[in-house]
This record gives C-alpha cells, structure tokens and sequence, in this order.
C-alpha cells in the first residue's frame, strides 16, 4: 500500500514547505535507483558522479535502504538481491556465521578488493549489505535508522 504524503499539508509550494513538491517513498526510492544507474553508466551531473568503489557502494547501500523503506516491489528488489548472500551459507558446509557476520563480510567485499574502474560490483554488493544490515541488528541497524529517518523526513513520514 503506498500513499501521498507531502512535506507540508496545509499550502503547496515552496512557501508551504514542498521545496521539490509531493514526494513519496516510493518517489525516493525512484529518485536513489536512477541516481545510481545514471551514476554508474557515467553521468555529467555532481551529485550523481560515481567514479569510484567507495561512492559506488554508499549508493548502493543508501539506495538498497530507501528501497526496502518504500515497501511493495522495490523491497521485493531489494530483499531479492539482499537474499543472495545469506542464502550462500544457509545449510552448507559453511555453518551458519550469523547475519552480523554476513554484514561484516558484504562490507569488506564492498570496500576492500581493488575494483579499478569497474563500479558496478561495489554498488550491487551495496544493495545487497543493505538488506543484510536491517536484518543484523546492533551497529548496521544504527545505519539503516539513519537512512529511513532521513526518508522519513523528506517524505513527512517521520522525523
């Protein structure tokens, strides 16, 4: 179920408070996908320059976020990627190390191998911690609060 919800109910406009109009969470979580694929096939806009690993996967992991915060499909999204690596221990040899320990092993996959130009893996590996972070508990879930704060504050859902 989705609805509208504005920043300031009583007067549109900038003099009401919708600096960019009517904005939903699933219009944030519109806004953070294009971002990120407009960033990583190249982009001429600031804000959406992704030309490295370390931005690469903070775009991942904020867009995986505010996708599982929106709900309906594009949490569908995103627990389908963010299922993948837990899947990958789940009943093998492995043992099960626990979802803390699947967000540690996300975020040095993320930030620590040298990806050289490429992009795309730190991103996708991004969406998928973000997943793995809401499910973990202690210091991942401080950083997915955060996050579904700030959605909550740009959509005047919370804050």
């Amino acid at each position: 179920m989705h609805t509208l919800t504005t920043l300031a109910a009583d007067a549109p406009g900038i003099s009401g408070g919708q600096i960019f109009g009517a904005v939903t969470a699933s219009g944030a979580a519109l806004v953070a996908g294009t971002g990120l694929i407009l960033g990583l096939k190249g982009s001429d806009w600031g804000p959406v320059k992704i030309e490295n690993k370390k931005k690469a996967a903070w775009w991942g992991i904020v867009t995986g976020t505010i996708w599982v915060a929106a709900g309906g499909t594009w949490a569908e999204i995103a627990q389908g990627i963010g299922s993948v690596p837990p899947s990958l221990f789940a009943g093998g040899d492995f043992g099960n190390p626990g979802q803390g320990a699947i967000a540690i092993f996300l975020t040095m996959l993320a930030f620590g191998p040298r990806w050289g130009s490429k992009t795309a893996p730190p991103a996708i590996i991004g969406l998928a911690a973000a997943v793995v972070y809401g499910t973990a508990g202690g210091v991942w879930g401080i950083l997915v609060n955060i996050v579904r704060m700030g959605v909550g504050i740009i959509t005047g859902q919370g804050g």
